[in-house]
């Protein structure tokens, strides 16, 4: 299968590889969003020498010092009855002097890939970190052949521990990589490239509404299947592959999971997003600190982003759900039962027929907008026009009021604000008379209460297209299609 995508990434790791100099990359991003097969790839298209350490969850010591001798043997060509490493520093003081024997070929260099190394470093009284600080400060940053790529799952740890250091690996770090999600352009070209003859705008919108851009999700999806069929296989039968992710996801990530659970089940039930106060009024959120901590660590992993009113205070920032995955199991998933599912064979069928799951496809589609903001400035035409995402709310103070909500206002350089609408609907999009009264109101109130004193716009992004009728045709400034930024 061909590797696809990841252009920007892999120029980076080829950047590195190309100094005269020993290198270290911090690579980090959510689980399953393909870090290892992008270290992987990239590394197989060298005739370099890999030396690779992968850490296991909830592993010991001992076993991990297990991993790293059978690893070591298999690089080196040592036989394991004679290397047994009790200690850290035994084990990188051979992979030293291991090194020192290799002679790389001109151009090349000699690469270590340390994955998972959040799981190898959180042990107690692991020494880990210390051993690598080592090996790196007193022998390969001494080098110019050697590059050394970690890795790791929890986001907020390599951040604090490695690019953000302040011990002995500070200011040591030459580059870093977050990686995100496909964006939904890359996740038809990973579609395409794994199985699928065509996909139209529509499927493709709806795996990216339930799966998101997670390179493993994606891989599970059988070509020969629809999509209805598909997630009926992962999320509702007897052994859905998908069905105990979510679980593993945050457990995995986060050392006090529940709170960052607590949070993600609290933001789902609004969609427009919650104030850090709002979220304090949970018992078992009470904890200023805490809470902080964790909706930083949640923001920094890609799980959720802040959202800033327009003209807004600081009590005014909103913390909402971004991962489609997240949104849709916490949704529809978290609460059905194994039972219930074995009663029902076709259960997603009479779910995504069901009228609440239509509305729920209203703001999952909305999500794609608000993850797609530099894809719907390409496709506007204002790519190299700098620009700020806000949303913005009036409530009424008297009955002759209306209230007002924009979800996605982009404020443009240029005197511009676009209020972005989305409509996720089978056939094109019609503007009647009662909505583009509501689309005046909210232009009139936004202009009215912020004292704005340019352009206020309309812009639609829709599945099919907007009806061109005597509303849209003094209304919408533009009409943005999916298939214009996939």
């Amino acid at each position: 299968m061909s590797f696809v995508a990841r252009e920007e990434e892999l120029a980076i790791l080829e950047s590195q590889y190309s100094k005269n100099s020993s290198t270290f990359v911090a690579l980090y991003g959510r689980r399953r969003i393909g870090k290892t097969e992008l270290v992987n790839n990239f590394f197989a298209q060298k005739e370099c020498f890999l030396f690779s350490l992968t850490g296991a969850y909830n592993a010991t010591k001992d076993a991990h010092l297990a991993n790293f001798t059978d690893k070591f043997c298999m690089a080196f060509g040592k036989s394991s009855d004679e290397v047994e490493f009790k200690r850290w520093s035994e084990a990188f003081i051979a992979l030293r002097n291991a090194l020192m024997d290799l002679k790389p070929k001109k151009g090349c260099k000699l690469g270590i890939f340390i994955d998972e190394l959040p799981w190898l470093a959180n042990m107690k009284n692991s020494s880990f970190m210390s051993a690598l600080s080592l090996f790196w400060n007193d022998f390969a940053s001494k080098r110019d052949d050697i590059m050394l790529v970690v890795c790791g799952s929890a986001t907020s740890w390599i951040i604090e521990h490695i690019i953000d250091d302040r011990g002995s690996l500070a200011n040591r770090i030459t580059a870093s990589i977050h990686l995100q999600s496909f964006t939904l352009k890359e996740t038809k070209a990973f579609l395409l490239a794994h199985g699928f003859k065509n996909i139209s705008t529509k499927e493709l919108s709806e795996y990216y509404m339930v799966l998101g851009g997670v390179a493993h999700y994606l891989s599970l999806i059988d070509s020969k299947k629809s999509f209805i069929q598909n997630i009926q296989q992962l999320f509702f039968a007897q052994n859905s592959l998908l069905r105990t992710e979510y679980n593993r996801l945050f457990r995995s990530l986060f050392k006090n999971h529940h709170i960052h659970e607590l949070i993600i089940k609290t933001l789902v039930k609004k969609w427009s997003g919650m104030s850090f106060s709002e979220l304090k009024k949970s018992k078992k959120l009470s904890s200023s600190s805490q809470l902080h901590r964790a909706l930083e660590e949640l923001e920094a992993s890609g799980f959720i982003a802040k959202h800033f009113k327009y003209g807004q205070k600081r009590k005014d920032t909103l913390y909402r759900v971004k991962d489609p995955f997240v949104f849709f199991f916490t949704k529809w998933v978290e609460k059905t039962s194994l039972v219930e599912l074995l009663q029902n064979r076709n259960y997603f069928l009479s779910l995504y027929q069901s009228q609440k799951y239509k509305i729920w496809q209203g703001y999952a589609f909305e999500n794609i907008a608000h993850n797609h903001i530099l894809e719907l400035k390409e496709a506007l035409g204002i790519g190299a026009v700098q620009t700020t995402s806000h949303y913005w709310q009036y409530t009424p103070k008297n009955k002759d009021e209306k209230g007002v909500q924009i979800d996605l206002l982009l404020i443009r350089a240029d005197g511009v604000a676009n209020i972005i609408e989305c409509k996720f609907t089978n056939t094109t999009f019609v503007i009647t008379k009662k909505y583009a009264s509501e689309l005046e109101n909210k232009i009139t109130v936004f202009n009215e209460q912020t004292n704005y004193k340019f352009t206020t716009t309309v812009v639609m992004f829709t599945l099919n297209g907007v009806k061109d009728n005597e509303y849209a045709g003094y209304l919408l400034a533009d009409n943005v299609l999916v298939e214009e930024i996939n």
